[in-house]
Formats: C-alpha cells, sequence, structure tokens
C-alpha cells in the first residue's frame, strides 16, 4: 500500500496547486497528517495563538471530474504523539469569561486520553478536516463549505464512510486536524490534537452530483451544511436531509420532514468562528428501512 507523509501538507486549497500523490479510484493509502498545531507542544508558543491548519495533500483521483463524487472509506484512524488542547482568546462558547490562552498536553494511553490531572477519556479518533479543492481558494484552518473543510465530525471514525463533491478534475483531496477524542460544539475551542495515520480507500463515484458533504457513520447517516449563522446553517441542513429522503428515498415531503422530528438530530461541529458547520442525523437502522 501506497502511503503519503506529513512533509506533503498545505494551509490552503487552491485549485491550480499540484498534486502530492495521483492514486486511481478504489486505491487504498496510508497518509499521515500533523495535529492542528503542526507538532508544537511547547507552551509559551501555544500561548502564542498557534493554529496553523495543516491538510495533507492534495490527493488526485484518476477519473474524477466535476459533477462526480469521491468515497472516502476510513478503514483505520491511528492517533500518535501527544495531544494537546487549547484554550484559545476569542475563541470557544464562553470566550468573555475565559480570556487567557491556556494550553493543556494529554498523554495517549491505552486507548485513553489522559488529562494531567489523572482524568482518563476513552479514545475516539476522527479526521476533522477533510475536502476537495473548490473552484476557488480557501483555507484549511477553520473554513468549511460545499467541498466540506474543517468539518470536526466527531462522528467521522474508523468505519465511516465520507462522500464530497467534485469541484476540480482529479478532486485534489487533503486532510488533517485529527482529534484523540472531541465534544460537540468543541466549546472551548479545539478537540484533543493529534497527528495520526490514517488508512482510507479512495473511489470516484460518477455523476452523482451532491451538493455538499454527506457520511455514513457506524451509527448514523449525515448530511453536513455550514453557514455565517448557526439558525440559518441548521436550517439548510434539515432542508438537505428532506430533500435526500423526499429524491432518493421516495419518501413524501411531509413524511420526510416529520420523520425527522421524531427520529432525526440536528448538531453543530462547532461555532462562533466565521464558518459553522451543522450536521442533520438519522440513525441508520432508520435509514435501512427506507431501502
Amino acid at each position: 500500500m501506497r502511503q503519503l507523509s506529513r512533509e506533503h501538507h498545505i494551509y490552503a486549497l487552491e485549485p491550480d496547486s499540484v498534486p502530492a500523490i495521483t492514486i486511481d479510484s478504489g486505491e487504498e493509502l496510508m497518509v499521515e497528517t500533523w495535529d492542528a498545531f503542526e507538532g508544537e507542544r511547547d507552551p509559551v508558543a501555544l500561548e502564542a495563538n498557534l493554529l496553523k491548519g495543516p491538510a495533507t495533500g492534495p490527493i488526485y483521483v484518476n477519473g474524477a471530474e466535476p459533477g462526480d463524487a469521491l468515497k472516502i472509506d476510513f478503514i483505520s484512524i491511528t492517533p500518535k504523539e501527544q495531544a494537546a488542547h487549547m484554550v484559545m482568546p476569542g475563541r470557544g462558547f464562553l470566550d468573555d469569561d475565559f480570556t487567557e490562552a491556556y494550553p493543556t498536553l494529554i498523554g495517549l494511553e491505552s486507548g485513553h486520553a489522559v488529562l494531567p490531572s489523572g482524568i482518563r477519556i476513552p479514545m475516539r479518533p476522527s479526521m476533522g478536516l477533510v475536502a476537495t479543492t473548490p473552484t476557488y481558494t480557501q483555507q484549511t484552518a477553520s473554513d468549511s463549505g460545499p467541498y466540506g473543510g474543517d468539518i470536526d465530525m466527531k462522528e467521522l471514525v474508523e468505519g465511516s464512510t465520507l462522500y464530497l463533491p467534485v469541484f476540480v478534475p482529479g478532486g485534489m483531496l487533503v486532510m488533517g486536524d485529527c482529534h484523540a477524542v472531541v465534544g460537540d460544539g468543541a466549546v472551548a475551542g479545539t478537540g484533543a490534537e493529534c497527528s495520526a495515520d490514517t488508512h482510507v480507500r479512495v473511489t470516484v463515484e460518477k455523476g452523482l452530483n451532491i451538493r455538499g458533504p454527506r457520511a455514513l457513520t457506524p451509527e448514523y447517516f449525515v448530511v453536513l451544511s455550514h453557514g455565517e449563522e448557526l439558525g440559518p446553517a441548521m436550517k439548510q441542513a434539515v432542508r438537505d436531509m428532506v430533500d435526500f429522503l423526499v429524491a432518493e428515498k421516495g419518501l413524501a415531503p411531509y413524511d420526510a420532514y416529520t420523520l425527522l422530528s421524531l427520529a432525526g438530530d440536528v448538531r453543530i461541529s462547532r461555532t462562533f468562528r466565521p464558518i459553522s458547520p451543522v450536521k442533520m442525523m438519522l440513525s441508520s437502522s432508520i435509514l435501512e428501512q427506507l431501502g
């Protein structure tokens, strides 16, 4: 299996960038990623608001053209080295209350994230940043959109599949920003940011013509939306799921809307940044009943 080192990383998605590697549809690849701080663990440096957001890639997939989608199967996600969390001034839900930089170094031991206090949190590694390249320049850190991006979706664990629209030839896929563990909202600003080795399979889905990211996780089917304001972003996520159920599962609009009210969940990955990613979730067991 071929490998892509984190030495090949970028900080912005550029439609005319040079691929770091070219693969065939259906090929498996081991991708090494930096954490959001690019390996920096010195508390003084972390207090300087260091958040680079490197993403490994771009990966050119033969045969991928605009109108297609890339299907990314996450076969395994393995955190490596030490993780870190950072309370950062101006970020997080309570930025008016917590105004000082506050780094926390986190050990990774026997499947747990271990805080300095000794509290052990079961790890649930997820890939926070996965994106195809749009037709315009976009930053990797904190940005998200129809191309994916810094979606911080904690459900995107091994065994999950993510579908992303293709906007430029080859798709130009990137990934990074692994979290050993993170809560919905990442309320203090970050997750347990860690480097990782991630085994993926990337397949071109011809003519899928999806408007934005979709994911099938071990527990949920998810559509993702985004917006500068949380309310409209949440509404769009619900609308996108209703449209999916009507167009692809044959439900009547009112029946789809009712089903989501009873069995769906709207959650935020994070907010209080320029762009807030939002996810509308339906359990896999319900989806299977729809055929």
